[in-house]
């Protein structure tokens, strides 16, 4: 008994240093993974707001802190020492809440941290394996009870304990769906007693875990039966389900998972930083962000939204040429809506609330009521007065949602600190609250009972009740069930009379929605059950023939803009006709939304180019403002963009389709943007000539000559025109080439300005910035890049790649370069593989230490015979001798196209050689040569021997914790087993063959380089 008094006295006065607490020192041995990681956890200065040292407040005090909106009244529903560190809240058909405890966070158990960016996004030394064999964390998931049905919940039990970073979960279909990164497992329980029936089920894999601030969340149940969730903006992930695999995304986006079918997909990517989503009345999905001036974003099906390109990442599609913002609003433009939700619960009053966002504000300690007005396709909204305010800066509201009841719930994460941006794992583990917010006059109370045990007839009538979650609950039970052939009638007979779209949506999870069936709605009266329809039609591939009609003659937007997303879902030959009739909607030219919705509708299919040529001979097409502004240009972009030699052809033909010259001239304007700031290829004379008269023209009255020739005079009125972003595009990329070759000073600061996409919203304009760059001297430019390429120098449109070759090409600016890259700021695997060698051509000690710390040692050229021969052909291709580019061409496709791709053609087993700078041969030669030189990041080879003795060469085209998957130089994947693995080894010789030009003469040699060059 003194052992334990003595023990309780030194906790008290030593804090987290207590006997049986960790020290700091004990935190970084256990979870760094080497002496660099050690050091940037003891010297990390902490970004944001960190722990002040102050102490929590007792719950029922904290109480005291909060003002609310008159008329409104806060309840405490949990606190410590029940729950701490809640993140996420959610409810089962008993009206239950259930609660993730996210105790373990910020560090997984059981991983060691390999590395760090400066954002502190991790790099682990292993993928921790899924339960019942995990690393046990201290998550945990509670459920609480009301047992005596006064509303008021007074019986609580953990259900699963020990997960190691857990962030939601979703009860119903079987038993508990629990979201825990890398995982989306499944823990059956058919007697629905809380315990589990057996190990969990993985249904997914592959969600990122480098940020667990940022990793997937939010899981819940849509109205057409799938789970749908957000992921965060600082992770990534490259996901498999049984039935789909290798989804590969970076950063923020919207997804869901069919539990039935096993299908896996991306609902919509972009947006803020999604901690938060929430699927309205009408099936509309939403969610929050951490960015100001917006209370979050409108998410369409098959939509692209802005996020920050450097930092998270590319889109997965590089054709999107364009994307949303978020919804506008006006009101408190303060940063950190995060936690979202859409109010339709019934229990406030309907005319302020009803459908209403409610967006806490974990930074400013309030909640904030605004209203969601349509703007087009779109939303927009305005602040109300705000629901709450606290005056206790540890109130930090992570999640908000509304409850069986009508209340609207929030999870109190309650800590001094909010930031992340720290190794040092100081939260306040021993805190959290829930709350519910109610009218003052109203004691809500869930009084249904049990969803799951209601007789059909009892959830149908529930199709109509006030409140979302009880109407989403019984359709969502129905689905799930079996009722009678009653039962179905009923729901037509809703559908028909009652424009219920719970009654379709359980139709639809039952499997009864057939085509007649859906083709018979789509001219219902009522604009959701049509914008549902065409929506689930399209879930299933189904190009029903009604969907083209019903584009021409639709008059609601929002039906038109799931008509788009649906488009893309279909076989082209319907698709492209729906897209077809669309663009005849001349109101929508100025939506913003709907004009990108038509045109990724038609670059989903710009592959079917039969069907394509079908809607461009449609002349009309041509005059329709959506065509000309939002998709002319686009269309010529795409094809000119994979520089195939089929797609080439179809830009010829685009031009002979065009019926006058302007038409001609939007589609000249997009072919030269897809190659401003990247080596041409060999063009057809038709698109050669096309495209040398318009750039001619761009020079207005020969101001681009002008400049080149040193008339000074011009300069200033140059770099003016150059900044404005009204001046036409292609005028503003043929001023930055120019003021770039000459290197006038007055533009240095405007090309820097459009280089890190100030200005700049068109790629080839910011490509085309970033290479006239190199012409200038100043160091701060060189610093000002690589700062930004977490920023506004994406990896998209090879934007990042250029600002790599402008860094490299000067001494000073290499340094500031490697030593972004040595101190974890720019990652290795961004740099491209000739930008490493011109690294390595540098005569500089301090540059090749860097550079060798970087990327290692190089490997040397290992004979003097490889040193004469590099010599000796460097001599003969740089000597003016003719050459046949077409054989060139062939020669290209038999001997590397097998593996490289080149202007669209060949395979992608070793790196595209599209972005690298073909023009240089210290780039060529060393790496022909000598293959094995540099071998670039994912393109290593790998040897794995097996149980059985055989050894299997290639590279990782997948891995998870039981298998991985190879490919070998036939392209052919390799699925071995991890537990008949004995060894997996990387090799340091690269694929490709050293004696590629082996038995090839001079000439042949000449027009292969010439071809690639």
């Amino acid at each position: 008994m003194l052992r334990i008094l003595f023990a309780l006295l030194l906790t008290a006065v030593l804090g987290t240093n207590a006997v049986g607490q960790e020290t700091d020192e004990e935190k970084i041995k256990s979870r760094a993974g080497n002496p660099q990681v050690a050091e940037v956890m003891r010297s990390f200065q902490g970004r944001g707001v960190q722990s002040d040292g102050s102490q929590p407040t007792a719950p029922e005090e904290a109480l005291k802190s909060f003002q609310l909106k008159e008329g409104y009244s806060i309840d405490l529903v949990a606190s410590e020492p029940e729950i701490s560190q809640p993140l996420f809240l959610s409810w089962d058909s008993r009206g239950r809440m259930w609660v993730v405890q996210y105790r373990q966070y910020q560090y997984q158990a059981g991983l060691k941290v390999l590395r760090y960016d400066h954002h502190l996004r991790a790099v682990f030394d292993k993928v921790p394996p899924p339960p019942p064999n995990h690393f046990p964390g201290k998550d945990r998931i509670t459920v609480y009870s009301d047992t005596d049905g006064d509303g008021l919940y007074d019986s609580h039990k953990d259900v699963i304990t020990g997960l190691n970073i857990v962030s939601s979960l979703a009860v119903g279909r079987g038993g508990i769906w629990v979201l825990n990164p890398p995982y989306l497992l499944f823990y059956p329980d058919a007697d629905r007693d809380d315990v589990p029936d057996g190990e969990p089920e993985v249904h997914l894999s592959g969600f990122g875990i480098q940020d667990t601030h940022s990793v997937a969340n939010s899981l819940m149940w849509g109205p057409d039966g799938w789970l749908y969730g957000a992921n965060g903006s600082t992770t990534g992930g490259t996901v498999s389900s049984q039935k789909t695999t290798g989804i590969t995304f970076q950063g923020q986006c919207i997804w869901r998972y069919h539990p039935q079918s096993k299908e896996f997909e991306i609902w919509a990517e972009g947006g803020g930083n999604t901690f938060s989503l929430d699927i309205d009345s009408k099936g509309r999905v939403f969610c929050g962000t951490n960015g100001g001036k917006t209370r979050g974003w409108y998410l369409p099906q098959g939509s692209y939204s802005r996020k920050n390109w450097g930092k998270h990442g590319p889109l997965t599609n590089p054709y999107a040429f364009g994307f949303f913002e978020a919804m506008k609003f006006e009101g408190d433009g303060r940063r950190f809506p995060q936690a979202f939700l859409i109010y339709e619960g019934g229990l406030f009053p309907k005319e302020s609330f009803d459908g209403a966002i409610v967006a806490p504000n974990a930074m400013q300690n309030l909640v904030w009521h605004s209203k969601r007005i349509p703007q087009g396709s779109t939303y927009r909204t305005e602040d109300l007065p705000n629901l709450l305010e606290c005056s206790d800066r540890w109130f930090r509201p992570v999640y908000a949602g509304v409850g069986p009841d009508g209340g609207i719930y929030v999870a109190d994460w309650y800590d001094t600190r909010l930031s992340h941006v720290s190794p040092t794992d100081d939260w306040h583990k021993e805190s959290g609250r829930v709350y519910r917010i109610r009218p003052s006059a109203r004691q809500p109370k869930y009084s249904f009972g049990d969803l799951h045990e209601s007789s059909p007839s009892k959830l149908v009538s529930l199709l109509n009740h006030e409140n979302k979650w009880v109407r989403r609950r019984a359709t969502l039970e129905l689905g799930w069930a079996n009722p009678p052939e009653s039962t179905l009638q009923d729901l037509m007979d809703l559908v028909q009379e009652k424009n219920s779209l719970e009654a379709l949506w359980a139709i639809n999870m039952l499997g009864e929605l057939n085509s007649e069936l859906a083709g018979r709605w789509l001219s219902h009266g009522d604009s959701h059950i049509r914008r549902w329809c065409v929506r689930l039609l399209g879930d299933r591939h189904e190009a029903h023939p009604r969907l083209v009609e019903l584009a021409r003659t639709e008059t609601d937007v929002q039906v038109r803009s799931q008509l788009a997303a649906t488009a893309r879902r279909i076989a082209p030959q319907v698709g492209l006709s729906v897209v077809r009739n669309l663009l005849r909607h001349g109101e929508d030219d100025k939506d913003l939304h709907q004009p990108l919705m038509c045109w990724w509708a038609i670059e989903q299919h710009a592959g079917a180019w039969s069907e394509i040529e079908k809607v461009l001979r449609d002349q009309g097409i041509w005059n329709e403002e959506i065509f000309k502004s939002t998709v002319a240009g686009r269309l010529m972009r795409r094809y000119a963009a994979t520089a195939s030699k089929k797609d080439l052809e179809r830009c010829i033909a685009l031009l002979a389709l065009a019926p006058d010259l302007d038409s001609r001239a939007r589609l000249i304007k997009g072919f030269n943007q897809a190659f401003q700031g990247r080596t041409l290829p060999p063009l057809p004379k038709t698109l050669a000539d096309s495209l040398k008269e318009y750039q001619e023209g761009l020079g207005e009255s020969g101001l681009a000559l002008a400049i080149r020739q040193g008339d000074t005079s011009i300069f200033s009125p140059a770099v003016k025109k150059l900044r404005d972003t009204k001046t036409d595009a292609g005028l503003r990329i043929e001023l930055a080439k120019a003021l770039g070759d000459v290197a006038a000073g007055e533009a240095e600061s405007a090309l820097l300005e459009l280089a890190i996409g100030q200005g700049a919203s068109e790629p080839a304009l910011q490509r085309v910035a970033l290479q006239a760059l190199a012409s200038f001297e100043n160091d701060r430019i060189a610093e000002t890049l690589a700062l930004r390429f977490d920023n506004s120098i994406s990896a998209e449109h090879g934007l990042r790649d250029t600002a790599c070759r402008t860094l490299a090409s000067r001494g000073n600016w290499a340094k500031i370069l490697l030593k972004q890259i040595n101190g974890w700021r720019i990652r290795p695997t961004d740099i491209p593989a000739d930008v490493v060698q011109r690294l390595r051509a540098f005569q500089d000690d301090e540059i090749a230490a860097a550079t060798s710390n970087a990327f290692g040692a190089p490997e040397p050229i290992s004979s003097p015979e490889k040193v004469e021969e590099i010599r000796r052909l460097k001599t003969l291709l740089s000597q003016d001798h003719a050459s046949d580019l077409q054989h060139g061409e062939e020669l290209f496709r038999k001997r590397c196209a097998n593996c490289h791709r080149l202007f669209g053609e060949g395979q992608s087993i070793a790196p595209e050689l599209d972005a690298y700078d073909r023009k240089n041969l210290d780039f060529w030669l060393p790496a022909v040569i000598a293959p094995s030189l540099e071998i670039r990041e994912g393109y290593q080879s790998y040897a794995a021997l097996t149980e059985d003795g055989r050894i299997v060469t290639g590279m990782i085209a997948a891995q998870n914790v039981q298998s991985v998957t190879l490919r070998n130089a036939e392209n052919n994947l390799i699925v071995l087993q991890r537990d008949e693995l004995v060894e997996l080894k990387a090799i340091r010789t690269s694929l490709m063959p050293q004696d590629l030009l082996k038995d090839m003469n001079d000439q042949d040699i000449r027009d292969l380089f010439v071809y690639l060059m």
